[in-house]
């Protein structure tokens, strides 16, 4: 635990205590953060949606072509089961991959006192739309040239990729909770063994234009929720849930600290 976050192997406070580095999470001020990835801080670990939901400075606002954060070369993906797309303004709002093809996007209309009509969780096209976005994704760039803002404050209005269940409209906060989906590869799976009641399935999964990748993830073979932590340390026993599952990360931490003075 790190606050009130619930940081389960594979993930860990410290890279000893992880699967790799991407993993590590650093608990500052009961507040944890992953150390390998701009040091994005962690709201949640999902291991039945293999989700990380985080915070991130994802509220685009400038009417030029602007990037998301890059997450090439690390294990993790924008999920699109798990986000949205949110435009706020009038008129069009457009997100694209790198090469400048259309990934989803969305209209608003806006009436003359330019009132945002919305509910909690979602939008309905006066001042703010939403969209699905159609595939897993490393990157996205946002055009919002299309897009004036409310009540003409601005150039332009503002965008951004946030977690379905975690959205609230009318924030006034440049980050945003989104969730990303952690992947494992056949070399992490030399260091990961899965509980007794669980497979080793592998999934494929859709980057677009032809292109996907492989992944693993203990998977049960039952119509059953999962229960613990399906997911142990190679050398550990995964026989109880109860007595190891969620309990490595203590576990993990008494023993670097006995290392460190030589207990």
């Amino acid at each position: 635990m790190c606050g009130n976050v619930r940081i389960p192997f594979p993930f860990g406070i410290g890279e000893k205590c992880s699967v790799n580095k991407w993993y590590a999470v650093e608990c500052l001020s009961s507040k944890p953060y992953l150390s390998a990835l701009n040091h994005l801080e962690v709201v949640g670990v999902d291991l039945v949606n293999q989700t990380v939901t985080v915070n991130i400075m994802q509220k685009i606002s400038d009417c030029s072509r602007t990037g998301s954060m890059d997450l090439g070369g690390t294990p993790f993906l924008y999920s699109r089961s798990h986000n949205k797309f949110v435009a706020v303004g009038c008129g069009n709002a457009v997100m694209m991959d790198d090469h400048g093809s259309v990934l989803t996007g969305c209209s608003n209309t806006c009436s003359n006192d330019a009132t945002t009509v919305t509910d909690r969780n979602k939008c309905f096209g006066i001042g703010c739309c939403e969209a699905t976005i159609p595939h897993y994704i490393k990157s996205y760039n946002m055009n919002l040239t299309g897009l004036e803002s409310l009540g003409g404050n601005g150039p332009c209005g503002f965008a951004y990729l946030v977690d379905k269940n975690s959205y609230v409209g009318g924030g006034s906060s440049n980050y945003v909770k989104t969730s990303l989906l952690w992947t494992l590869s056949d070399h992490d799976f030399d260091q990961i063994r899965c509980h007794i009641s669980y497979l080793v399935a592998r999934l494929l999964l859709d980057l677009g234009n032809g292109t996907s990748i492989s992944s693993r993830k203990c998977s049960s073979d039952r119509d059953r929720p999962m229960q613990g932590n399906p997911y142990f340390p190679q050398g550990m026993e995964a026989f109880s849930f109860s007595t190891h599952a969620f309990s490595y990360g203590r576990v993990c931490k008494v023993q670097q600290l006995r290392k460190k003075f030589h207990l």
